[in-house]
Order: C-alpha cells, then structure tokens, then sequence
C-alpha cells in the first residue's frame, strides 16, 4: 500500500500529548503497520478516533461546554475564562488529519481495488466520503481556512484552502452521495460502526448532514445555501429512531470519554458543575430537561455554579453546586452526530427563511418534542405545555429557535456553540474574569503548524492565537 504523507503530522504519534484530557486511547492493532488491512478496519478506526475526540473532555467539555456555558469548571478555571493558546488543539489536530483523514484516504482507495460490484464499491466510497465532510467540517468549522485541497497527499507544506471553498466542496461532495447511494446493494459487511453498514440510514444521515452545512452557510452565500437545502429536505432523519449515534462500549477503556474523565482512568476528576445560567434559564421556561440534565447539590436541589470564575472563588462553591447527571456521561452514553430534534429546528428555519415550504411553528414544536422525548420525557400533554408556554415567535424567530436549540444541544458542546455563533441566541456575554472580553469565536491554531507549516499558516495570520474574529459563515 502506497505510504501517505500527512505534511507535518507524520511525526506525531497517534497518541495524543497536547492535553491529558484528549482521551483518544489507542487501538489495540495498528492498522497502518499490517502487510494486509481491510478498508473495513481502517474505518473502524477512522470513525472511532473521530467520535472520541469530538465527544472528549478538550473539544466537548472544555471547549463547546463551556462555550456556550452549559457547564462551568468547579477548579482550574482557565479554560471557561478563555485562557487558551496555541497549545489547546494540538492532540485535535493532530488526530483529525494523521488518525482519521489518513485512515479514510487509505481506505477509500483500498475500496476502489476491490473485486465487487459497481455499486457496493460506490456505496462503500460514500460512507467513506460522509465520514471525510463531517472531519472536514470539523476543522473548518473550528479554525475556519485549514488545509483541505492539499491536505493528504505529497504535499509536506500545504496550503489553507478558505472556508467557502471548503463548504461548497463539502455540500457537493454529500449531494454525490446522496445522488449515487444504491440502498439495493449492500455496502460494509463489517467495521462500520455508526449504521452497520446499513445504506438507507447512510442516505438519511447524508441528507440530514447536508441540510446543517447548508443552513449553516444561509447568510453569508443564501443561494448555495437554498440550492443544498432543497436537495436536502428530500430524505431526513425525522424521528428519534434513526438519530444518527455513535455508541461508545461498557469496558472503561472504549467507553464515553467524558465517563472516562471522572473514573480512576483519569485520575477520579470531578472539574465540571452545571452552570447557573443553565439552570436559571431551564427553571424561568419550565422546562423539565434540567432533571435530566443535572444531578441534585447537597442541599436537595439544583442549584447551578456560576460561570467563569477564579480559581479560589470556584473552590468555594464546589461542594455546594450540582454535577451534571450521570447519565449525560455513563460509559455507554453516545455521541449524537445528528438528531431529528435538530433536523426540526432546522426545518422550522427554512420554513421561516422562505428556502422550503412549510409551518415553521409546527416544525419548531416538533424539534422541542422530538428532544423532550430523547431526553426520556414522554408526556404528550406536559409537552404541549411547555410549547404553549414557550411558544414560536416568528418575528424573533432566531431567539426562539436559538434558544430551543442550545437545550437540545445539551452535551454536543462543539455543534451547539456552532449554532451560538450562528444563531446569537441565547444571548451570552464573557464573565468579568476573562483573559479576552469576548466569547471565542474561532479556535487557536495548533503549535505544530506554527512550527512546521508556517510558510503556510502566515499567509492566512499573523496570529495563530486569535480566538476573536469570525469564521466565513459567522456574519453576524
């Protein structure tokens, strides 16, 4: 198999040093070091690297949790007063583009040698292509112009490719796809372990992903967006049933990082409390998620840490404030890549943008049902009650469905601060203690590229650890 250069990460190992918190543990065979691999392995691989890390303690909780300030640090508080640098994503980096674009980009052209039909082949190099878009958005999404073009190749130095380009190769990437998905023909018999290799729920999750990335970019390039979004709308995940979910195993070493990071594996941490403004905003809309979503302090309720905090000032309160609930981060706890709560909101959106046709208040019920029924509630009535008394305002249609879609985030930390920034809603400010007076809005760039892509990482900045200007699509 020909060797792949990944420009200045093949010195890196696959075990990441940035941050003891990465959690993203070896797998037990080194795929790449066999005479002979199936590209089945090489997915597996690819798709568990992925799902730990975005789902893990640097990208999930110290990041996207706190960025949106769900969760606020009970000690070390320095990531919830915006004190990374340069430092913060190095493992990140490092594992989207040597453990996972790499595994990917071998497997897709082990598939393509392979002794099968046309369309299993096809089927096989889609699944392949969505689980590329979805790391590509990921570090587009995050850093925004990232290299894409030459990203895997010869190429030692590449370049950083904009994120409009990156966007629109995304989306037209996905609707090939969508397009070319045989659901008569098999795909993966073995090693997909997302959908079992299930091509009707690729299809779904295909149009599903697409619909995000095109809302996503609805602002600042309305066309792209509407032309994606129609395409999209024609096959989505709308139920619970089909939620597209990466479920992580009970043994402690394969299990949810974030159970990982509170157990003797990570050293018993206890670092995190649910926020006060969680839980001042779920108990003004009478929403019965927080129970779900917090555990009760040692006074019997749910009282929530306020946000960003000193050192001392946090310690003092940590014995009386409350966890978050042990369910949200038990062992076998999933990784919710897309959901139809979210699938909803995002209907009720382009319902209310004009892009489809439809009612953007029954959509926007059916998000907050959808998630009220995920998060174990099932009461019909209650939940019509909550909508009735949390109702859809179509002339503020962003805070409505802004808001709503910050709960249903609730510990998908990076999508949901992708929606903050989208969205302005629900309406956030940096706490007094911040080392910057703004909430991030861009991740810092990585030491490694510093270091060894310069050449490249300056013609897009001259400060690598800007976290304050926006991204392409985050025009307001």
């Amino acid at each position: 198999m020909k060797k792949i250069k990944i420009y200045s990460l093949m010195l890196l190992s696959i075990t990441l040093l940035s941050k003891c918190d990465d959690n993203l543990t070896d797998l037990n065979t080194d795929p790449n070091s066999a005479v002979s691999v199936a590209p089945s392995t090489l997915l597996t691989t690819a798709q568990y690297n992925f799902y730990n890390t975005t789902q893990g303690v640097t990208v999930n909780a110290d990041w996207g949790q706190l960025m949106v300030q769900q969760w606020s640090q009970t000690e070390y508080t320095e990531d919830s007063r915006y004190n990374q640098d340069v430092n913060f994503f190095n493992g990140t980096w490092s594992a989207m583009y040597a453990s996972v674009l790499k595994e990917l980009n071998s497997a897709k052209a082990l598939v393509e040698n392979q002794d099968l039909s046309e369309a299993i082949i096809n089927n096989k190099k889609n699944i392949i292509d969505v689980m590329s878009t979805q790391v590509f958005a990921f570090l587009t999404d995050g850093f925004d112009k990232v290299p894409f073009t030459e990203a895997i190749g010869e190429n030692s130095l590449p370049s950083y490719d904009s994120q409009e380009v990156i966007y629109k190769a995304m989306l037209a990437t996905l609707e090939n796809a969508a397009t070319t998905f045989s659901t008569s023909s098999p795909s993966f018999t073995s090693g997909d372990i997302v959908y079992n290799g299930n091509v009707a729920h690729w299809v779904k999750l295909t149009h599903s992903l697409m619909l995000r990335y095109a809302m996503r970019i609805a602002d600042v390039d309305p066309a792209t967006a509407s032309k994606y979004i129609k395409i999209a709308a024609t096959n989505l995940i709308t139920t619970n049933a089909e939620n597209a979910l990466f479920t992580f195993e009970s043994s402690l070493v394969r299990s949810n990082p974030l159970f990982q990071n509170y157990t003797p594996l990570d050293g018993n941490r206890d670092d995190y409390a649910v926020s006060e403004y969680l839980v001042s905003t779920l108990t003004s809309m009478g929403d019965p998620r927080l129970g779900k979503f917090a555990k009760l302090s040692t006074s019997g309720d749910i009282k929530g840490m306020p946000y960003g905090l000193s050192d001392n000032d946090a310690t003092v309160l940590k014995p009386v404030v409350s966890r978050p609930n042990d369910n949200v981060r038990a062992a076998t706890t999933p990784h919710v890549i897309i959901s139809a709560a979210e699938v909803h909101f995002l209907l009720a959106e382009a319902y209310q943008r004009g892009i489809l046709s439809g009612d953007a208040a029954a959509a926007y019920a059916s998000g907050v049902s959808a998630s009220m029924n995920y998060w174990g509630i099932s009461d019909s009535a209650a939940i019509a009650g909550y909508v009735s008394n949390n109702p859809y305002n179509a002339a503020n249609w962003k805070e409505s469905i802004g808001t709503q879609k910050w709960v249903a985030l609730y510990m998908n930390g990076f999508q949901a601060w992708n929606e903050w920034r989208r969205l302005d809603y629900p309406q956030l400010s940096a706490p007094a203690a911040a080392v910057i007076n703004t909430i991030p809005v861009r991740m810092p760039y990585p030491l490694s590229e510093t270091q060894s892509n310069s050449s490249q990482l300056d013609k897009v900045t001259t400060t690598p650890a800007d976290m304050q200007t926006k991204v392409w699509w985050d025009v307001n």
